[in-house]
């Protein structure tokens, strides 16, 4: 056997040893709401300040200070092990950004890698710690496993004044809605995945650039913290959260049902040449149904804010684009939205 064929070689590539990639493996909403129901983990939480069914957790620990907490963690979407620690640890802090708690980030991390990749875990851990470095957090801690599919992210923790949190029930009809990076990582890393293979021909003549220049967008749009997004916005949004698994439609169902209002999509920022690979691939990207990781935030602002939103993003060199309103009603659908193709 050659070393090409030997696992745990440099060779092998993390993405084989999963059938589900990144955000993509998560519970789908409809089984996630049957089984908090199941479990009564459905009703208001009258000890925290936020809890089931918001990106984070919140608890009140001074009348100036709330501690929020998340965890979150995935299989690989890159073979890369150090930009898969990276992309896992910034996806797992988006979370807590997306509450407006952006001080005294920590993280404890969860790995799990194959027993024939345990040479892999030194680069996924130094992406995760160069990570939360870049984030101005720290890597207090964690727990690694032996386990079939290699995973990686972790249980992060910050700190916030209570009076700013941000959560996914106060936003109002007359809000605009903000996103604040491109869509398109799952059809990006999927085609990059099997560029080299089978689909070779068929990618070539379906996508309208370079694959390797997609997928190399799609790994800076993952591995851009959503920090610099939280402390721009927290000042001026009204409600939030961020993109990850269930896809923008998904989340803004959740805004639109925790909120009791209803959500209207007019605009889809996707990352160049991903529609075409999504419509190859049926990820659903042009109906806001294909799953993203590490995503941006959703951010809902009152109209007569809106120009101080952009401002303040511009001025922190955060990537927006206005996506949407917030409307009487119920529910989260797409309106004749316009899509517009995003390249760095």
């Amino acid at each position: 056997m050659s070393d090409a064929d030997t696992p745990g070689t440099d060779s092998t590539r993390l993405t084989e040893y999963v059938e589900l990639h990144g955000c993509s493996c998560k519970v789908g909403q409809d089984d996630l709401d049957a089984l908090l129901s199941e479990v009564g983990l459905t009703d208001q939480q009258d000890e925290l300040l936020l809890g089931v069914g918001e990106d984070a957790a919140a608890q009140r620990l001074r009348d100036d200070l709330a501690l929020v907490s998340t965890v979150d963690f995935f299989t690989p979407i890159v073979d890369d092990p150090y930009d898969f620690g990276r992309v896992a640890a910034c996806n797992a802090a988006s979370d807590a950004f997306a509450t407006g708690a952006i001080d005294d980030v920590s993280c404890r991390v969860v790995l799990g890698v194959p027993r024939e990749l345990r040479d892999r875990a030194p680069a996924i851990l130094a992406g995760i710690v160069d990570a939360f470095a870049a984030m101005e957090g720290t890597v207090a801690g964690g727990h690694t496993i032996l386990n079939p599919w290699p995973f990686a992210g972790g249980a992060v923790t910050a700190t916030a004044d209570p009076d700013h949190l941000l959560d996914t029930r106060t936003a109002a009809p007359g809000d605009q809605l903000y996103l604040t990076k491109p869509l398109g990582t799952q059809p990006a890393m999927g085609a990059l995945r099997v560029k080299d293979g089978e689909f070779a021909e068929m990618l070539e003549e379906t996508a309208p650039r370079s694959m390797d220049r997609i997928g190399e967008e799609a790994t800076t749009w993952m591995t851009t913290p959503n920090r610099a997004a939280a402390t721009a916005a927290r000042e001026h949004a009204t409600a939030a959260t961020d993109v990850t698994g269930f896809g923008l439609l998904g989340q803004a169902r959740v805004l639109a049902e925790n909120a009791d209002v209803g959500v209207e999509i007019t605009s889809l920022p996707v990352i160049a040449g991903t529609v075409e690979l999504s419509h190859l691939f049926g990820y659903g990207l042009e109906e806001g149904e294909s799953a993203e990781t590490s995503g941006g935030l959703l951010l809902s602002v009152p109209a007569e804010r809106s120009a101080d939103l952009e401002a303040a993003l511009s001025d922190a060199g955060v990537f927006h684009r206005r996506v949407g309103r917030v409307t009487d009603g119920s529910g989260a659908r797409l309106t004749d939205p316009e899509i517009e193709a995003v390249s760095r």
